[in-house]
């Protein structure tokens, strides 16, 4: 694990329990947007004909509390989340309890981006997802580029990967400023302020994702709190499937 990745491993550890209380305006509307945009991500689902029966496996990389994961646990028979901080694990599988999503819906503590590859990773429990999901981790990623080839890897022909990010400091944030406190115990954790259309497209083709590619800006903000104040960020959701 590289000194980038423990830096966020201890992190998002410390932030684990009070994850959901701290950033809930923004998880409700993860959770809502997951949702809303589950078909136009992906029509193999378990209640629509593509994927009727059908095994519909998802991975929710850098997972956290699982808000993506129980999102989509209603409409898929498998949902793993991968986190490198214990914390977040727990966290995960408690969420997945309390949805009463716990026969299906299971978290592991690991390190996906590790270089070379953890031997864990090449068991099929790991492998041919139909959906490979991270929302608001992409732009925590040491290596983005690396993240969506392994992410690619893992899923089957035609599996789709969904990014929910956000955009750079620019004219579309609300209140750029506020992101870059230096003493902030997040601002250490972060690789990319953002990324563009352009980004994405390049990020998805490299990784042999580039498919039926697309982006789409959100136009609800998402809102949380930091240090007292309101925080506004404009995020967008992409898609591409495996070739």
């Amino acid at each position: 694990m590289s000194e980038f990745t423990e830096k966020n491993k201890e992190v998002w550890g410390n932030l684990a329990k009070t994850y959901k209380t701290r950033f809930e305006k923004g998880t409700k509307l993860i959770y809502r947007l997951t949702q809303e945009k589950r078909l136009w991500g992906s029509d193999v689902w378990t209640d629509t004909e593509a994927g009727q029966g059908k095994e519909i496996k998802v991975l929710e990389y850098a997972c956290g509390p699982g808000v993506v994961s129980t999102a989509l646990a209603p409409f898929a028979t498998k949902v793993v989340g991968i986190d490198v901080a214990d914390g977040m694990v727990d966290e995960y599988n408690a969420s997945a309890r309390e949805a009463g999503f716990e026969d299906k819906m299971i978290g592991f503590k690991g390190d996906l981006l590790a270089e070379p590859m953890p031997e864990e990773f090449s068991r099929p429990e790991y492998s041919d997802f139909d959906v490979a999901f991270v929302s608001m981790a992409l732009h925590h990623f040491e290596k983005p580029d690396l993240a969506m080839k392994r992410l690619g890897e893992r899923l089957k022909k035609g599996g789709v990967c969904l990014i929910i990010d956000v955009l750079p400091h620019g004219k579309h944030d609300h209140n750029a400023h506020e992101m870059h406190n230096p003493d902030h115990e997040t601002t250490h954790t972060i690789k990319t302020h953002g990324f563009t259309l352009e980004d994405m497209r390049k990020l998805y083709e490299t990784a042999g994702l580039g498919v039926g590619f697309d982006y789409q800006v959100i136009e609800e903000p998402l809102v949380f709190e930091r240090d007292g104040k309101a925080i506004s960020k404009t995020i967008f959701i992409a898609r591409g499937q495996r070739q």
